[in-house]
């Protein structure tokens, strides 16, 4: 909208550029000739600003103008590009999102996993028994020992399925990655290409 905004002002620019050579000309009006030469110059000029204001209004209206069917194309794949290369990163996020958490939870399940490995050991055990009397204290030891065994046993079927989902989630992330740095790679000279045909370098 900016840049529709700006267009009068640009065209009026333009066509004061385009037709100095009517206002500066001395005219003599008592010459045929000097009449004719000035008619001529002044159709030369608009036909010039015509040009040139037709080129800057391709340039500044691309989106709104019937253009062939290259260019046509090329828009669409550009266009094209730019989603699947929105999309991908946004996927590229989630994953590696996916795998800080699971990280996180294969950590957690290595902190419990040391710890029932400190509880299981027998002096452990055993003090964890201090204070209960009775005759069952071995039959007690011997229960206590089985609940950790089992609970480690819980313990480490979730931490090698998480390790498992990391190291799969770790591939989809690398992919990911992959698939923008290619989008990027082949995307980004084509839209510099045609920031150069809007705004040539000096």
């Amino acid at each position: 909208m900016k840049t529709r905004s700006r267009l009068p002002l640009l065209l009026s620019l333009l066509a004061l550029c385009s037709l100095p050579s009517f206002a500066q000309t001395p005219q003599n009006i008592n010459s045929g000739d000097a009449v004719a030469g000035e008619i001529a110059l002044l159709r030369k000029s608009l036909q010039t600003l015509n040009t040139r204001l037709q080129a800057i209004s391709e340039e500044l209206l691309a989106p709104d103008k019937k253009e062939d069917d290259n260019s046509i194309e090329k828009v669409k794949r550009v266009t094209t590009s730019l989603d699947l290369l929105t999309h991908a990163e946004e996927r590229a996020e989630v994953l590696r999102k996916q795998l800080i958490e699971l990280i996180e939870k294969e950590t957690a399940y290595r902190s419990r996993m040391t710890q029932f490995d400190e509880d299981l050991r027998p002096e452990n055990i055993e003090r964890s028994m201090a204070g209960i009397g009775g005759t069952r204290t071995a039959e007690m030891r011997d229960t206590r020992r089985r609940v950790l065994e089992n609970d480690r046993k819980g313990i480490e079927n979730l931490l090698s399925v998480t390790a498992q989902s990391r190291v799969r989630l770790e591939e989809d992330v690398r992919q990911a990655d992959l698939l923008v740095t290619k989008l990027r790679q082949r995307l980004f000279p084509l839209i510099d290409k045609e920031i150069e045909k809007i705004n040539p370098p000096d």
